[in-house]
């Protein structure tokens, strides 16, 4: 069994819960719980990879040379579900529960960002997304994105039809590929 790489660091706790979030989207979080996934690999209790400490080393010269290659002015763009949204440079993120308050909006945003990355199961070269609304035809994970977007904007993730910006169990054990397809969106 492999030894670990790194050992994990404590994140500041807080009970406060604005101040927690900020705690959480550090990088220090994101180390700490990396470290924590880190530790498990390298116990082999996780079970769909493995951490092999002697390539780490080769791994990250590979990511820092096709980095440097790709972006040589280290300007790399975020790839996110987020980018996704704003896919042929619309803010889509701006239409997310309107008239919302900052709570509700942040619920719709996770919901959201959820059930789009699960419909992001690889779909082909060969398949696209017509948005109804801008007219863009969209391929891959934009595609997916935006029709997701549209998903929910309609409220087929929802089972209160006064609140269409929510994916509950209700609306998605009731699911299936008929009522995914005739969502107002478009697919071509």
């Amino acid at each position: 069994m492999e030894q670990s790489c790194a050992a994990p660091k404590a994140v500041p706790s807080t009970n406060n819960a604005a101040a927690g979030a900020t705690v959480l989207q550090s990088a220090a979080a994101v180390r700490a719980r990396c470290a924590i996934v880190s530790e498990a690999a390298g116990r082999g209790e996780t079970r769909h990879f493995q951490l092999v400490c002697a390539r780490v080393d080769e791994a990250a010269r590979r990511v820092v040379d096709i980095t440097r290659r790709r972006y040589p002015d280290l300007r790399v763009p975020l790839h996110s579900r987020w980018r996704h949204f704003s896919a042929g440079g619309v803010d889509r993120a701006a239409l997310i529960a309107p008239r919302a308050d900052a709570a509700e909006t942040a619920r719709a945003r996770i919901d959201l960002a959820v059930v789009s990355v699960l419909l992001d199961a690889g779909t082909g070269r060969d398949w696209r997304y017509h948005d109804g609304h801008t007219g863009q035809v969209l391929s891959r994970s934009e595609g997916l994105a935006v029709a997701s977007l549209r998903a929910m904007q309609a409220g087929i993730f929802s089972a209160d039809p006064s609140n269409p910006w929510r994916a509950d169990a209700e609306a998605l054990l009731e699911m299936t590929p008929q009522k995914l397809a005739g969502a107002p969106a478009r697919r071509r």
